[in-house]
């Protein structure tokens, strides 16, 4: 047996010892989550208390956090093999798996603020392109992950200039990586939850999450000693997938409600990512850490100046595997659409 298929194997069997054995018809769903309980969590947080309390128990999700039944990074390949029902998986965790999902992550892509990313999320989630990548992992999307801009924390001498990015490690996974190359910087790949002590460790000079919340969850500005404001330099595209056929398995009153309480949801994951801000940025300034803000027109030169050759190579290297600048020109007219109807 390779190791693969035994790797498979014991995760299956693991997630099982999880599963809550079923006395009666209710259906049970178990959830994969990486991290505690969040600002990022609120949604499925909510969805899964309000599905249990509109279905009488018919239908229950329950949360496992801190990659309790499968590794952040391996969240949807547990959902291909039926390991778990559903999980929140990250594009830029495993790139080559979703390059499509990825590319809401593009460095630079005009999206003005958190509002617009989510209603340009929404309308990808649907389009054909991601329907057919996340068929081949037997998955769908069941509710986009809300969450703000990427920014960076870093220990050592601050960037307060663009040029002082040029030689800096800096984790910054898929896409968000190629907007650090531009800068002059060399991007890594480390998961959310080791980022503490890889930056404590010096293993790099500075990490990109969304901001503010999750450098507090994951208590980065501990060892950081400096933070950027305004680089803006892309939205996540975090989404939580669910088994197609655990989801072909509900009735449609069922479907029709998962989708009601989402909206709710997302309103109250805005909420929450407002206030997180509120408590969290005096936090990072209270304890020292300098803060960053780059020249906006500086910022707007660069941006304009790099993104379409940025844009330009995502396409060439996917458009063999699906039609990539077809797709690209779907999200930037949706955007424009987004940008529109918020001012």
């Amino acid at each position: 047996m390779s190791r693969l298929i035994a790797k498979a194997f014991a995760s299956v069997a693991l997630a099982c010892l999880f599963v809550t054995p079923s006395v009666s018809a209710d259906t049970v769903w178990n959830v994969s989550l990486w991290g505690s309980s969040r600002a990022v969590t609120v949604s499925i947080e909510h969805l899964a208390k309000e599905i249990e309390r509109r279905t009488d128990g018919a239908l229950r999700m329950v949360i496992h956090f801190g990659e309790a039944i499968s590794p952040a990074r391996e969240n949807i390949d547990g959902i291909a093999l039926g390991a778990f029902e559903a999980g929140h998986i990250c594009p830029s965790y495993h790139p080559g798996k979703t390059p499509a999902l990825l590319a809401m992550e593009l460095p630079f892509l005009p999206l003005n603020d958190i509002r617009v990313a989510h209603k340009v999320a929404l309308k990808t989630h649907t389009h054909p392109v991601i329907e057919r990548e996340l068929k081949k992992f037997n998955a769908r999307v069941m509710q986009h992950v809300i969450a703000p801009r990427y920014e960076f924390m870093g220990r050592g001498a601050p960037p307060k200039v663009l040029t002082a990015w040029k030689g800096m490690r800096v984790r910054a996974p898929g896409a968000i990586g190629e907007g650090v190359r531009a800068l002059g910087g060399r991007p890594t790949s480390v998961p959310a939850p080791e980022i503490y002590t890889s930056l404590e460790r010096r293993l790099f000079d500075a990490a990109a999450l969304p901001f503010s919340y999750p450098f507090a969850s994951y208590r980065i500005h501990e060892v950081a000693e400096w933070y950027t404001f305004n680089m803006n330099l892309a939205f996540p595209s975090c989404v939580v997938l669910v088994s197609q056929d655990a989801w072909a398995a509900l009735s449609d009153n069922e479907r029709a409600l998962i989708d009601e309480i989402n909206i709710e949801a997302h309103e109250l994951q805005f909420e929450a990512l407002a206030d997180a801000d509120t408590a969290w940025i005096p936090e990072f300034d209270a304890a020292g850490l300098e803060r960053i803000v780059y020249d906006e027109t500086a910022i707007e030169e660069f941006k304009s100046k790099t993104s379409r050759p940025l844009w330009d190579e995502w396409v060439k290297r996917n458009s063999r595997r699906f039609p990539a600048e077809d797709y690209l020109n779907f999200i930037l007219a949706e955007a424009a659409i987004a940008n529109a109807e918020m001012e």
